[in-house]
């Protein structure tokens, strides 16, 4: 099958975050699992960018000149990042999640429905609640408009960060985001 020849543009994209003890998406099949909590964010400028983790390539040189071929070998591998600005609609909510707690729970301040009911990918099952570290699964799809069928995901588990407030016109919410999924173990699809 070839390559699509629609270009996506940004207002086929949805980002949604998620929520389960272990990992909230399948890495196989990019489908939420069980009881997972979710947040897909509405209002933003349509800016997401991800740079995908990657495993560093060393290139072994001779006396500083590179040989021919290279000696390239692996190196450690890279975590990697995800951003994009949300407009601020609402600071906290004790009964749904909103992209603020989000951020502020992210950030080290449980805050709102996420901080008290959402429990972080790093715990080692659903309802264990034993991570130190609270993190979140993150799903980009990406749909034509024109074709429901042409759709595409990339799907991260484990994703720490945090974001600033900006007052403007609109006011946004900027969202800072670590991956640290291994680099051949999100879905891709």
């Amino acid at each position: 099958m070839a390559e699509s020849t629609i270009c996506k543009t940004l207002q086929d994209a949805t980002i949604q975050f998620a929520a389960l003890g272990g990992g909230a998406y399948n890495t196989t099949t990019g489908a939420l699992i069980g009881a997972a909590k979710t947040y897909t964010v509405s209002f933003e400028s349509g800016d997401v960018s991800i740079t995908y983790p990657s495993r560093a390539v060393n290139n072994f040189k001779d006396r500083n000149r590179i040989t021919s071929p290279p000696s390239l070998r692996y190196g450690a591998d890279t975590e990697g990042s995800i951003s994009f600005t949300g407009y601020f609609r609402d600071a906290t909510d004790s009964a749904v999640a909103t992209l603020n707690d989000l951020l502020a729970s992210l950030s080290g301040n449980p805050s709102g429905y996420v901080g008290t009911d959402w429990e972080s990918t790093m715990d080692s099952a659903a309802g264990a609640a034993d991570a130190e570290v609270f993190s979140v699964a993150m799903k980009l799809t990406i749909t034509n408009q024109g074709d429901g069928t042409d759709t595409h995901e990339i799907a991260f588990n484990y994703i720490v960060g945090g974001g600033t407030y900006a007052d403007g016109d609109p006011s946004t919410l900027s969202f800072t985001g670590v991956i640290n999924d291994p680099v051949d173990d999100y879905y891709l699809g």
